[in-house]
């Protein structure tokens, strides 16, 4: 692609490109290729006889070969363009530069992004702990945070994850072949007890970067005691998910749900939460 020409001029019958210095025919052919430039000559609709076009292809005698029709321009677009070029007032190659700025642009914009598995802790028959005081429940309150969270990250694709059996969980993340897991979950213990901590599988250096992520983000949000992040064998709890996932996997526990200040304080700005959730996600997405 570096060693094509840029070329702009209103197309005409038989394959043809009339620019301010000529004609030039428009074959799809490599100029090198054994068959005759007219069994390769660049097809125009009727309708876009007389349009202005960008093209871009390697010139050989009159003949633009592996020919690129970049932009087909509205007429009046196409005659202003070819005013401000007759006047010196446009190059082509400002032209050219502008038009290789857009598409990086909108490289940048369409570059795949990496998926996260968004795993809402327990399910709605088996909800895990709840408040005594408000009834609220891990299930419902993970629910409704995942789905802000799906809203609010800017570069990471997100899957939220449902689960069926705790034994059938694993299985069902490797399935969908992410780049990293969050599973979302609160704490409970006492009443009493509170703060910020993220789990992650003791043998997996990827897994303790990405729970320092979390944990930084959620820890600088809530406020709360940090616990810091916490390595767990298969035998601990919530081991078996951060064991058998493929993906580096991390469980969140931001705060006690069983204690009243732990749970006012996160429900006070659960947009806030979300957001510290998704800029996490984000920046882990950059290091996985």
């Amino acid at each position: 692609m570096k060693d094509k020409n840029w070329f702009f001029g209103v197309l005409v019958e038989q394959g043809r490109l009339k620019t301010k210095t000529g004609e030039v025919l428009l074959t799809k052919l490599p100029k090198d290729a054994t068959e005759s430039t007219d069994s390769g000559v660049l097809v125009v609709a009727e309708e876009d006889l007389g349009k202005t076009v960008l093209v871009r292809g390697e010139l050989v005698e009159g003949v633009l070969y592996s020919v690129e029709l970049v932009e087909t321009l509205p007429r009046l677009t196409g005659a202003l363009l070819q005013k401000l070029e007759e006047k010196g007032m446009v190059s082509l190659e400002e032209i050219r530069e502008c038009l290789n700025e857009f598409e990086e642009e909108v490289r940048e914009r369409i570059r795949p992004r990496k998926l996260c598995a968004l795993v809402i802790g327990h399910k709605k028959s088996s909800p895990g702990a709840s408040n005594d005081k408000t009834g609220l429940n891990e299930f419902d309150f993970n629910e409704k945070l995942a789905n802000l969270i799906e809203e609010k990250a800017q570069e990471t694709q997100i899957q939220r994850i449902y689960r069926r059996t705790y034994q059938e969980l694993p299985n069902d993340i490797n399935a969908l072949d992410p780049h990293f897991v969050v599973s979302l979950h609160c704490n409970a213990y006492d009443g009493k007890a509170s703060g910020t901590e993220v789990l992650y599988y003791h043998r997996s250096e990827v897994g303790k970067r990405i729970a320092e992520i979390l944990q930084r983000r959620l820890h600088d949000f809530l406020g709360l005691r940090d616990r810091e992040i916490k390595d767990k064998t298969t035998e601990d709890r919530g081991g078996y998910l951060l064991r058998y996932t493929k993906a580096p996997c991390v469980i969140a526990e931001p705060f006690f749900i069983d204690n009243d200040e732990d749970l006012a304080k996160a429900r006070d700005d659960l947009e806030g939460l979300a957001g510290a959730y998704a800029s996490a996600i984000d920046e882990i997405a950059q290091v996985v």
